[in-house]
């Protein structure tokens, strides 16, 4: 059956809301036990790492290797335990996975969802930001076809998402609203209002908005910036030409400026504009009903969404061993009515299953946190071997190159051998003598050869005959005769 609304939980607000894909209404506890519960995480709660595998890696072993990374490299805490999730992309050109690991620490998910799970019961879906910009192309409210760019001001949280063929690539976090209002010694409300009716265009303010203006342009300059840099750092591991759209999410609003200050990092192709995603929310309610279509499209199955919750929903009564176990009894109740001593016996014999079951359920809890630990104690330990693992790779690594390096030495000094052994058969045949022989490395060799004057055309086939065994060059510096002795410096070059 097609999901046609969700609810939207919080952990910062108590009430519920229910959105439909176009607008939010107030939702009861009872309406959302019974749907499709979901909420966007905070950016900072989220720890996030980028890294590449083998493409062609199996699912299972993907997510092995995520959970494996993220604890060597991602800086999580082997002590703590976490939700994680991932992205991938191929990398066709190099044959690999770009993967993109998000983790929350159940610790934070507790303290933030816990009285929303109260309410609610599960949260089907705690989705990652970044990624609820995909759910305009499953609604065709965006060009799948385009390179785009949309840039998110939050009072809590500001960031840049570049999405290629209709899929998140790629993040970069921004300056909050608040951080802004805070160096600017103004409240959020007024800075909103000073950015959509001046923006960064300095004659708009007044000489005692010397501070504000100043703060203003910095800020903006630095978002720009951060933003192009991960553009031109993407350009090449995504294949991307140029950005073909930039969209502002701010309150269906534009900033006066900041289009040709974009304009000026090499924007000026790119179609610019405010976000729109649900014409019957009011403005200030627009990236918030992106966020609502995103759970919503997960839940109607248009897209896939990485998954941070641990709020699961639990079976219902009659399918919890709890809940079997009294329709059992229920129905042994309704025998006994019929049924007499047999019946009070089978009632006693099910209360007895019943202790009996209780007390299993105690040794069945006892032996979780008995594997719990163990589970902890095996996770542990494999982090330590992982990360034995990764010294000796580098020991194994330091010893490759040590070996390369004597086997660099061991073919010079072969080739040094052989320019020996060949100047030496030359000289042979043709019957010369050196007074001395220089060689530097295993490229260039010195030979001072002497002969008598009758016989110096010996030399010149001395050096054809090196010529004609490969070497590059081969010369004759410093010829001096001495009386009827013809001494000639022979230069060869491999």
């Amino acid at each position: 059956m097609l999901t046609e609304a969700i609810f939207i939980c919080s952990g910062e607000e108590k009430e519920l809301l229910k959105f439909d894909g176009s607008a939010f209404e107030k939702a009861s506890p009872k309406q959302a036990k019974k749907g499709y519960c979901g909420s966007v995480v905070p950016i900072d709660l989220i720890q996030s790492h980028t890294f590449k595998i083998p493409l062609g890696t199996g699912e299972e072993r993907v997510s092995t290797i995520v959970e494996i990374t993220m604890f060597e490299e991602g800086g999580l805490d082997l002590e703590t335990e976490y939700a994680i999730t991932y992205v991938k992309h191929p990398l066709d050109y190099e044959s690999s996975w770009l993967i993109e690991a998000f983790a929350v620490s159940h610790e934070r998910l507790h303290e933030y969802y816990d009285a929303a799970v109260e309410t609610t019961g599960h949260i089907d879906l705690l989705a990652v930001p970044y990624l609820v910009y995909e759910a305009l192309y499953a609604y065709d409210k965006a060009d799948a076809a385009s390179v785009e760019l949309f840039l998110y001001l939050g009072e809590d949280a500001s960031y840049g998402v570049l999405c290629k063929e209709g899929r998140y690539i790629a993040h970069r976090r921004l300056p909050s609203l608040a951080s802004i209002a805070l160096k600017a010694q103004v409240s959020v409300e007024a800075l909103k209002e000073s950015l959509r009716q001046r923006g960064l265009e300095k004659e708009k303010y007044g000489p005692d908005e010397t501070l504000l203006v100043t703060v203003i342009q910095d800020a903006f300059a630095n978002i720009v910036e951060r933003v192009a840099q991960t553009v031109n750092h993407k350009r090449g591991i995504f294949g991307i030409g140029k950005v073909d759209t930039i969209l502002l999410d701010f309150e269906q609003e534009t900033i006066p400026g900041l289009w040709e200050l974009f304009d000026s990092y090499g924007f000026e192709e790119s179609r610019k504009g405010a976000l729109s995603c649900c014409e019957a929310l009011e403005a200030p309610l627009q990236h918030r009903g992106v966020e609502a279509l995103y759970l919503l499209a997960s839940a109607q199955g248009k897209l896939e969404a990485p998954n941070l919750t641990i709020f699961e929903k639990r079976p219902g009564f009659l399918g919890s061993h709890t809940g079997k176990f009294v329709m059992a009894a229920g129905v042994a109740a309704l025998m006994t009515a019929g049924w007499g001593l047999f019946e009070q016996m089978e009632l006693d014999g099910l209360r007895t299953k019943q202790d009996a079951l209780q007390v299993r359920l105690l040794s069945v809890e006892e032996k979780s946190r008995y594997f719990r630990k163990k589970l902890l104690e095996e996770r542990a330990r494999r982090d330590r071997v992982a990360q034995k693992l990764k010294k000796e790779k580098q020991t194994i690594m330091a010893i490759d190159e040590a070996a390369d390096a004597m086997m660099l030495i061991k073919a010079s000094k072969a080739k040094r051998q052989k320019m020996m052994k060949d100047v030496l058969e030359a000289m042979r045949r043709y019957r010369l003598s050196a007074t001395s022989m220089e060689q530097n490395g295993s490229r260039t060799m010195r030979v001072d050869i002497v002969t008598s004057y009758a016989r110096r055309d010996r030399i010149a086939k001395f050096m054809k005959d090196l010529v004609d065994r490969g070497y590059e060059s081969v010369g004759t510096d410093a010829i001096r005769l001495d009386e009827d002795v013809y001494q000639s410096r022979v230069e060869i070059v491999r």
